[in-house]
C-alpha cells in the first residue's frame, strides 16, 4: 500500500481502513514511523477517555488541561505534524453526547489548518462488519474521507 499521503497536506485528512487492527499494524509504514501515533477507540468512548488517550499518544505536556481548547493547542504545537492511527475507531465517543463528535471534528480540522504546511491525518481502523456504522457516523458529521 502507498502511504505517501501521510506526508501530504492535501485533503482528505481522514482515511478509513476496513480490516483488522493487526493488519493495519502490519501494513503501517516503518519509514516515518516517528510521525505515527497509535490510539485506541476502545479507550476513547467518552470525552475524558479521548483526552487521556490522545495526551498519552502524543505525549502532551503536564499542563494539558483536558479541554477541547487545550487539545487543539497541544496538537497544533506538534512541530512535525503527524498521523494518528485510531484502532477500533467505531468505538470513538460512543458513550458521549453526539455534539462531542461534532466538536472533535471541528477541533481536528482547526489543528490541520494550524499545522500547515506540516501534514495531519487520521487513519480510522474498523472491522469490515462495522464499517457501515463508522461511515454513517462520518457522513452525519459531514466529514470527507477516503477508503484505504
Amino acid at each position: 500500500m502507498d502511504w505517501s499521503f501521510l506526508a501530504s497536506t492535501q485533503r482528505p485528512r481522514v482515511h478509513v481502513w476496513s480490516g483488522s487492527a493487526s493488519d493495519l499494524v502490519d501494513e503501517a509504514p516503518a519509514e516515518g514511523a516517528r510521525m505515527l501515533r497509535w490510539l485506541r477507540g476502545s479507550r476513547m468512548r467518552t470525552r475524558q477517555g479521548l483526552m487521556d488517550e490522545w495526551a498519552a499518544a502524543a505525549q502532551f505536556p503536564p499542563h494539558f488541561g483536558g479541554t477541547w481548547d487545550s487539545l487543539r493547542d497541544c496538537l497544533s504545537d506538534l512541530p512535525e505534524g503527524g498521523a494518528f492511527l485510531i484502532l477500533e475507531a467505531d468505538q470513538l465517543l460512543q458513550d458521549a453526547p453526539p455534539e462531542d463528535g461534532t466538536t472533535l471534528m471541528a477541533v481536528l480540522s482547526d489543528v490541520a489548518e494550524d499545522l500547515a504546511p506540516q501534514p495531519f491525518h487520521l487513519v480510522l481502523q474498523v472491522e469490515p462488519a462495522r464499517r457501515a456504522n463508522l461511515v454513517e457516523g462520518l457522513r452525519a458529521l459531514t466529514v470527507t474521507f477516503r477508503d484505504l
